[in-house]
C-alpha cells in the first residue's frame, strides 16, 4: 500500500454540486493543484490553500492512507469525495486509497472531482468522475501562470479516457462545466466534440464564490442549460455556508 498523499483536509458535510448534490458525504482534499484558475470575476479558484497558496509547499503534512480511511472509519457515510486541488495528480496511491476505503465499507459510492488532465488506470477505481475542464474562462492574466495553465488544461488522452470508461459502464460520469457568460457555449461544444460526451451529462454550474454572485448568474446559467438540453447545478454548499473550508 501506497505511503501517503498530501491531504489539505477532511471533513463530514453534503455534496454540493452535480447529480449527487445533497448525499451525505465524507470529503477527502488533496492538496496541490497543477492549474491556476483565475476568472474573469476576478475570483480565484475556490480553493487556493490547495493551488495558489498551497498549505504544503514542500514534502510536508503526508498523511498515511491507514489515517485517512481511519478518519473515515470515525463515522462512515454511504459517499466519499476524493477532491482538490488536483487529485489526478497522485495517480496509483488513488487505487490503493478506494481499495481501503471499500474494506471498511463495501457498498461505498466514490466520487473524484478533477479537471481531467491526468489520464491512468486509477480512473477505474471510482464509481462516478466528476470531471470538470477548465474553460479559456479560467486562465489567468499574469504571465508568471498563464502559460503553464493554458499549456495543461486541456488533456485530450485523459478526457477520451474517462468518456470512454463511461461508453464501456465501467464508471459514471458527469461533465461540470463553470458558467461565466454566452461565450463558454462554444467551448463547451468543442470539448464535446473532442471527448463525445452525451448532452444528458452536461452540468451547467454559475460561477461565484458567494450567494451573490451565485444569484447574479444563476438565472443565465439555467436558461442557457435548458436552451442547450444540459442539465443545472447549483452551488448548494456556498448557499449554506459561504465559501469556507471543512463545509
Amino acid at each position: 500500500m501506497s505511503a501517503g498523499l498530501k491531504i489539505s483536509e477532511m471533513f463530514l458535510s453534503i455534496q454540493g454540486e452535480g447529480k449527487r448534490a445533497g448525499s451525505l458525504s465524507f470529503f477527502i482534499r488533496t492538496n496541490h493543484c497543477n492549474l491556476r484558475c483565475k476568472f474573469s470575476s476576478g475570483n480565484l479558484c475556490d480553493t487556493p490553500y490547495t493551488s495558489w497558496f498551497p498549505d504544503n509547499k514542500d514534502n510536508l503534512g503526508i498523511i498515511p492512507i491507514s489515517e485517512i480511511v481511519k478518519a473515515y472509519s470515525v463515522n462512515p457515510p454511504p459517499n466519499v469525495v476524493i477532491t482538490g486541488g488536483e487529485p489526478g495528480m497522485y495517480g496509483e496511491k488513488l487505487i490503493d486509497l478506494c481499495n481501503e476505503l471499500r474494506k471498511v465499507n463495501p457498498g461505498i459510492h466514490i466520487t473524484l472531482e478533477t479537471n481531467g488532465t491526468y489520464p491512468g488506470k486509477y480512473l477505474e477505481s471510482f464509481d462516478l468522475i466528476s470531471v470538470s475542464p477548465k474553460l479559456a474562462s479560467s486562465v489567468p492574466i499574469d504571465t508568471s501562470h498563464r502559460e503553464s495553465h493554458e499549456r495543461q488544461r486541456i488533456n485530450p488522452d485523459a478526457l477520451k479516457q474517462i468518456n470512454s470508461l463511461h461508453r464501456l459502464g465501467l464508471v459514471d460520469v458527469q461533465w461540470k462545466f463553470v458558467y461565466t457568460g454566452v461565450s463558454d457555449v462554444g467551448e463547451i461544444k468543442q470539448f464535446q466534440i473532442l471527448s463525445g460526451f452525451r448532452n444528458s451529462d452536461v452540468y451547467l454550474m454559475p460561477e461565484g464564490i458567494t450567494g451573490n454572485e451565485l444569484e447574479l448568474k444563476r438565472m443565465e446559467t439555467a436558461e442557457t442549460a435548458i436552451r442547450h438540453g444540459w442539465n443545472y447545478t447549483d452551488r448548494l454548499h456556498i448557499m449554506i455556508w459561504g465559501n469556507k473550508r471543512g463545509v
